[in-house]
């Protein structure tokens, strides 16, 4: 799946006035397969059309001037798409992409890490929202994580022992110790796209060290993140877009017992050469403080065009 444009590079209207323009393009989802009945609109005006079956829109008649273009329909998301300039006696083709509510997409790698101030025993449980679906976990989750945890945050499963079988015997195994909880999940295309930064790939891996330092996560978590992510992420660019709590608990709710004094959690949605210029509107960030039990966690949404 590829991101539509967000913001488009503002364009010159020295000798626009005069006559008016016309807006036109196709609407399409994440498959490419046309949107009929979508509304597209120049935010704060009248000017607006409805796709036909082959998902085209047209809207004459545009006085010259730079617009905010939005999109609406049925079971869809739009991106909104910034200073569109239309020009006098000129037509202006711009082809926006419809969301999916329903469409997938995977959440790879959170890293779930607990630090209670003694060894304790934990429960964790994750709630998903609707469409949602847990598609992998190490440990195994099965109806939740049991875990006896250290203050250090290095843990293991509850009972001290696992149950697995070798040729047709039911063997008792020691319970391997983790650094972290890790579950990977398929959930709807419902993140946040108004604040984030482009960053080029030379540069990823100094500004992923220095934001994740700035959100809160300490050394350990930090370079758990670099040496997973940095490896795989070889597009040209890359819109960051980051996701806090109020973004994720909707799709996957997190219920700890007992329950933590301090939560940080923290998605990078990437899209990989998004097609758009500019600029992004950078969120402000307010740097987590860490008291009694914390919980910390990261993870990443791969939007790179090969879903």
């Amino acid at each position: 799946m590829r991101t539509a444009a967000l913001f488009l590079l503002p364009v010159l209207l020295a000798g626009c006035k005069g006559e008016t323009g016309t807006l036109t393009g196709v609407v399409a989802d994440d498959a490419d397969r046309a949107v009929s009945g979508a509304v597209v609109a120049l935010d704060g005006t009248d000017y607006e059309a409805t796709t036909d079956s082959a998902g085209r829109y047209a809207i004459p008649g545009i006085e010259p001037g730079s617009y905010t273009v939005t999109g609406a329909a049925s079971d869809y998301d739009f991106d909104v798409i910034y200073d569109v300039a239309v020009c006098g006696g000129e037509t202006v083709t711009l082809d926006l992409a419809a969301h999916s509510r329903d469409y997938l997409e995977p959440v790879r790698k959170p890293n779930l890490y607990l630090y209670p101030p003694q060894t304790t025993e934990v429960s964790v449980r994750l709630e998903f929202g609707e469409s949602c679906a847990l598609t992998y976990s190490d440990p195994h989750y099965g109806d939740g994580w049991n875990v006896t945890v250290e203050p250090d945050g290095s843990l293991s499963d509850s009972r001290g022992y696992l149950v697995g079988e070798v040729d047709g015997e039911e063997v008792i195994f020691d319970a391997p110790r983790y650094g972290y909880l890790f579950y990977e999940a398929d959930v709807p295309v419902e993140w946040q796209h108004e604040w984030g930064w482009l960053v080029e790939s030379a540069d990823l891996h100094g500004f992923f060290e220095g934001n994740l330092r700035a959100y809160g996560f300490n050394e350990r978590e930090i370079e758990d993140f670099l040496d997973y992510w940095i490896p795989r992420l070889n597009a040209g660019y890359y819109a960051v877009f980051p996701q806090l709590a109020a973004d994720i608990e909707p799709l996957i709710g997190l219920d700890v017992d007992p329950e933590p004094a301090s939560v940080l959690r923290l998605y990078y949605h990437l899209v990989a050469d998004p097609l758009f210029g500019g600029e992004l509107a950078p969120p402000e960030i307010v740097p987590f403080e860490r008291t009694g039990f914390a919980v910390v966690e990261w993870g990443v949404i791969l939007d790179d065009g090969l879903k």
